[in-house]
């Protein structure tokens, strides 16, 4: 019997590590039971640390399993002395206050709760259960829970305030507001990543822990938003178990969904998938992937929002393609995308522009990322982007090269043919004194922890 057992091991081990082979090398088309077992099972992602063993950029996207996602009453927006009052008494950490005066039946105080805790970050420490009085249909006094104590409350804040404080100060101050919504989308893509335990849930613990499930990610936003003076909503799916942001840009509303743009892999890569999207647009985009027999849905629908995105200006724009993030410099902004792709190897595009939304081809860049071994190939453009003295500075597999935003002229800076049989995946940094730090990685898609991940060094002229 136990030869038995040991031979039925060894078919099943065989088995399995020939089916690996064959799905790294894209040799059969889908594992997707796979990723969701390892997405279902696995410890909290870590930016290089336990990844999905896909390209994330397109792959599935994550739902909240324990999320609760009220649908919003659009057409009547919270009473604003009502929220005043609930805010006022919850930052004071009260353990009841009147609502007597409002004469609200529980279903509007369950919306007006609901509101309160999905557009105010900062009360973080509130706990979303209470209990209410009421007389004749009507509540007429509130009941709070908190999850700390007031003294700890008053220590997590300034923490809180802290850590918004620090994200904020690296956000162009002077701006515009596209800048700025750029900025919060990038800043939380590169350095936060979704929590699989679906614990994580505040803006004060995501800040701190760098990791969240969407509700998170989008009370995070609302509060970074708002520092820089951009207002910030949420916008929830019950259906999907997700929520996102809405943001005012010149007077017109856009979707923002970072949580599944984050792509989850190396911190130089991002999607602007979801970024800036109309009603119209984030519905378009996601329009191959539904299937009405998941029980969860992968695409966008059944939202509920107090605002509606018409605005399309930016659901053609370019950078919707990039697979690394788009930069400003020289008075436009600059994206790379990939062109073409064929038997030969793929041809990529540096798009640029004043107007984010109408940029045109400047140069195309013919680089191709090959996999270990040389024989195959990604069919995307991975070429990073950094502005330094007055020249855009772009990445090749194996080189760095400028290129003259006001000349035109293109050289080569270094060919660092010791990355070998890695490649260069993107930019880490760019410092005031002009050192860029860039990714060697022998794939574009990041498997556990791999020691022959590297962020080298080099000086720009």
């Amino acid at each position: 019997m136990k030869a038995f057992i040991r031979v039925v091991a060894g078919v099943l081990l065989s088995v399995l590590l020939l089916t690996f082979s064959l799905w790294r090398y894209d040799a059969i088309p889908d594992f997707s039971g796979f990723v969701a077992f390892l997405e279902d099972t696995g410890d909290r992602m870590q930016m290089l640390g336990e990844y999905q063993p896909q390209n994330l950029l397109t792959g599935a996207r994550p739902a909240d399993q324990n999320g609760e996602f009220p649908e919003y009453e659009v057409s009547e927006p919270l009473d604003a002395d009502l929220e005043t009052l609930i805010c006022t008494a919850l930052q004071n950490c009260e353990e009841s206050v009147s609502v007597a005066s409002f004469e609200k039946t529980p279903e509007e105080i369950k919306q007006a709760m609901t509101t309160v805790r999905f557009n105010h970050p900062e009360l973080f420490y509130v706990d979303k259960s209470y209990t209410y009085s009421h007389e004749l249909g009507r509540v007429t006094k509130l009941n709070f829970q908190y999850t700390a104590s007031k003294a700890e409350v008053a220590a997590m804040t300034a923490e809180y305030n802290s850590m918004l404080q620090t994200i904020v100060a690296g956000a162009p101050q002077q701006g515009t507001d596209f800048d700025k919504a750029l900025y919060i989308h990038d800043y939380f893509v590169k350095n936060f990543c979704y929590d699989y335990t679906y614990t994580i849930r505040d803006a004060y613990t995501f800040f701190k822990e760098k990791t969240g499930v969407c509700q998170a990610y989008m009370l995070a936003m609302i509060a970074v938003a708002e520092e820089l003076g951009i207002e910030s909503i949420p916008v929830t799916s019950n259906r999907m178990n997700h929520a996102w942001n809405m943001v005012e840009l010149e007077g017109a509303w856009y979707h923002v969904d970072i949580t599944w743009d984050d792509t989850v892999s190396y911190p130089t890569y991002t999607s602007y998938r979801y970024f800036l999207q109309s009603d119209a647009g984030i519905i378009a985009i996601d329009a191959e992937q539904i299937d009405e027999n998941m029980a969860v849905p992968d695409w966008h629908c059944d939202w509920s929002a107090t605002e509606a995105a018409t605005d399309i200006r930016y659901d053609t724009a370019v950078w919707r393609g990039a697979l690394t993030p788009m930069v400003k410099g020289g008075g436009a902004y600059h994206c790379a995308v990939t062109k073409s792709a064929g038997l030969s190897g793929v041809v990529g595009a540096v798009y640029s522009g004043s107007d984010p939304a109408e940029m045109t081809e400047r140069f195309t860049v013919n680089a191709t990322w090959r996999l270990p071994g040389g024989t195959q190939y990604y069919v995307d453009c991975y070429t990073a982007l950094a502005v330094w003295k007055n020249k855009l500075i772009y990445s090749t597999p194996n080189s760095l090269r400028s290129h003259d935003l006001t000349t035109g002229e293109d050289r080569l800076l270094a060919l660092l043919v010791e990355v070998a049989p890695g490649s260069i995946y993107g930019f880490t940094d760019l410092s005031e004194a002009g050192v860029l730090s860039y990714l060697v990685a022998p794939t574009a898609e990041p498997e556990g922890e791999d020691s022959t991940v590297e962020i080298r060094t080099y000086q720009l002229p």
